[in-house]
């Protein structure tokens, strides 16, 4: 009886020791952090965009450094849409890749990945009301190699117009395709994307008929003319409508 006795305290306890050592052994696993931003520590506003587009495959943990150290870290579920907000300042970036996440120190384990841009990107302001931020392609290497990047500028335009009450009736299409006038948000839109050359126009194309129509034709501060200053066949021109209120968007413009 006792020697029975002595042999299941001795089981139990090497069956203790077994999985205390396994637990040792074994990766120390994580909950994974959802999909955005895990913090900004720099203590200034998210301003500025950030568009990274990853492989499927793995999950990426970034991280960008400036002169007083790490300012922010993201995290990103590989192959999904990730965009971020980004405070000013010239950051390093740097991108850890695997599967399994277990920590901010242990990131994926033995098996991370880790890709360094090269060069530093800047987050600031450009010309009058630009926000000028960065578009970031990863993709890997062939034969199970590493990643590699394609950088695109991204940038916010800030529109200042003033807002309209509808007109009581469309202007009238010319031939060829477009109308006189336009809206002042569609100017202001069209002229910032010229400013960033974004959107260059060829002449003699459709896009520089509507330039002419947008800057030129339909231009508030120029006089109007009545049809019969064009063809009889035209129709009358309808008076832009006074503004009234005075608003400010934002909105991604390249």
């Amino acid at each position: 009886m006792i020697w029975r006795l002595a042999e299941l305290v001795w089981r139990r306890l090497a069956a203790g020791l077994l999985a205390g050592l396994l637990l040792c052994l074994a990766p120390v696993l994580a909950e994974q952090p959802r999909t955005g931003l895990m913090w900004n520590r720099t203590g200034l506003p998210a301003v500025f965009p950030l568009q990274v587009k990853t492989p499927a495959g793995a999950d990426y943990y970034l991280v960008l450094s400036g002169s007083g150290g790490d300012a922010l870290a993201a995290y990103i579920e590989g192959g999904a849409f990730f965009k971020v907000l980004v405070p000013p300042g010239r950051y390093v970036l740097r991108i850890a890749s695997g599967s399994g996440w277990q920590s901010e120190d242990r990131l994926f384990g033995p098996e991370t990945l880790v890709f360094e841009m090269p060069e530093p990107l800047d987050f600031a302001v450009r010309g009058a009301g630009i926000k000028a931020g960065h578009l970031v392609t990863l993709a890997r290497q062939p034969r199970g190699g590493g990643l590699r990047a394609e950088v695109k500028g991204q940038f916010v335009c800030q529109i200042a117009s003033l807002e309209s009450p509808a007109p009581a009736q469309p202007l009238a299409e010319l031939p060829g395709g477009f109308t006189l006038g336009g809206g002042p948000h569609g100017r202001a839109v069209l002229h910032l994307r010229w400013r960033l050359g974004v959107a260059p126009v060829q002449p003699g194309t459709p896009d520089a008929m509507r330039q002419r129509s947008l800057f030129v034709l339909g231009h508030p501060n120029l006089p109007r003319q009545g049809p019969e200053a064009f063809s009889p066949d035209l129709p009358e021109l309808q008076p832009e409508p006074r503004s009234r209120s005075y608003s400010v968007r934002s909105l991604y413009c390249g």
